[in-house]
């Protein structure tokens, strides 16, 4: 699974992609996650529980938000996505990672 899971800071999970640099699910509940998890054949749930599985895999959240880019989504997007799932430091981390944007229009 090229992508990272982590707890939102609104208590949900969302998985983001290190292929896409976006999320591509978000606000998932525990169940959707184990759902998700199993439909992708990322869990086997006759060998491990959702909750061994989080305590191996699951990547914080400040972590995982590092692998945001603009392979698909816009710089606004992305940060009205950090906005919606209540992370705090939205404004201050998109300035940061913002070259990665300037870099991409310049390119087209």
């Amino acid at each position: 699974m090229p992508g990272l899971i982590a707890k939102q800071p609104n208590g949900l999970y969302c998985r983001i992609s290190t292929v896409v640099e976006a999320p591509t699910h978000h606000d998932m509940t525990k169940e959707e996650l184990e759902y998700y998890l199993i439909n992708t054949r990322s869990l086997d749930i006759n060998l491990v529980t959702l909750d061994d599985w989080l305590a191996f895999y699951e990547v914080d959240f400040s972590e995982a938000i590092k692998q945001l880019g603009s392979a698909c989504s816009t710089f606004e997007e992305t940060r009205e996505w950090l906005v919606e799932v209540g992370y705090q430091h939205a404004d201050v981390f998109m300035k940061k990672i913002a070259y990665r944007w300037d870099e991409w229009e310049e390119e087209e």
